[in-house]
């Protein structure tokens, strides 16, 4: 598949399941429909009202029906395209920190994007990455069985689309991928190369259901794995820390038993010596 047919497709996948969503103000037809945010902006309500509340009052949604769009659905007018970047970069903030503070994901490890290339020009490549980032936030939400469930009401060849992009976002937190670098996707220009590649396990024949889910616990099962490594290592030190103080123990006690032989031994000679007897009491204490 060329980029430009891999990327058609990946296009109508978001566009069929974009308008799967009902508090959506209207349809699109294309993905460059999306440069104002004001669509995106519904969606992410949609998956956590709560997280995405400043984005409910928008400036650039009134802009669709006021300024008549072209064909790459950039405003006849450029006086507008700040307002949009404003409202790009707001939601592009809003994301991240949805990566980094509620998944627990390192957002620096994301593709970057060129928000200014979404407002002024309705780049469809930059709007297909933030796409990315969206759906990836779907299907690690609250609420992620909805999600999946709306993408499994697509079409099959929408699902397998939505799939690869989704793992793609997954495997940027991959530690086990060697050398990933963030720009290095299906959509920045790396043809001829899956996601399906660089992952350990084949999961091709799983229900999307449970590609999904697999993927999650791929990243816990690392998370733990680290943390088990850690506390491995922390007993290791309490163990080796401990066998000292007991050999430490050990060592005091054989001095005292010692002691207590010469001072028995000194008593019944009539030769008992007060400075063996003060030895003895720090011993004691020392134990």
């Amino acid at each position: 598949m060329t980029f430009s047919r891999m990327e058609a497709a990946l296009e109508d996948a978001f566009v069929e399941w974009i308008n799967t969503f009902d508090g959506k103000s209207n349809p699109i037809d294309t993905v460059v429909e999306l440069s104002d945010g004001s669509v995106l902006s519904e969606v992410l309500i949609d998956i956590d009202a709560k997280w995405f509340k400043q984005l409910g009052n928008n400036e650039s949604g009134s802009l669709t029906s006021k300024h008549k769009r072209n064909s790459n659905g950039s405003s006849n007018g450029n006086s507008n395209w700040v307002v949009r970047f404003n409202t790009i970069k707001k939601i592009h903030k809003l994301i991240t920190r949805y990566f980094d503070e509620v998944l627990g994901q390192d957002p620096e490890l994301l593709p970057s994007i060129n928000l200014a290339g979404i407002a002024k020009d309705a780049d469809l490549h930059e709007l297909l990455l933030m796409c990315q980032l969206i759906i990836a936030i779907a299907v690690q939400s609250d609420n992620n069985r909805t999600y999946i469930d709306m993408i499994q009401s697509l079409s099959q060849k929408s699902q397998h689309a939505l799939m690869l992009s989704i793992e793609e976002v997954m495997n940027h937190f991959n530690s086990d991928v060697d050398s990933m670098n963030p720009r290095n996707s299906q959509l920045s220009g790396t043809s001829g190369t899956t996601t399906s590649k660089s992952i350990q396990f084949d999961t091709s024949d799983m229900p999307y259901r449970y590609q999904i889910e697999f993927e999650k616990v791929l990243v816990e099962k690392r998370q733990f794995e680290a943390s088990h490594n850690q506390l491995l290592a922390e007993y290791d030190e309490l163990r080796l820390r401990f066998d000292d103080i007991m050999m430490e123990k050990e060592d005091l006690k054989n001095r005292l038993r010692d002691m207590d032989q010469a001072i028995a031994h000194a008593s019944n000679t009539g030769k008992a010596d007060h400075v063996m007897r003060t030895e003895i009491d720090h011993l004691k204490q020392d134990l």
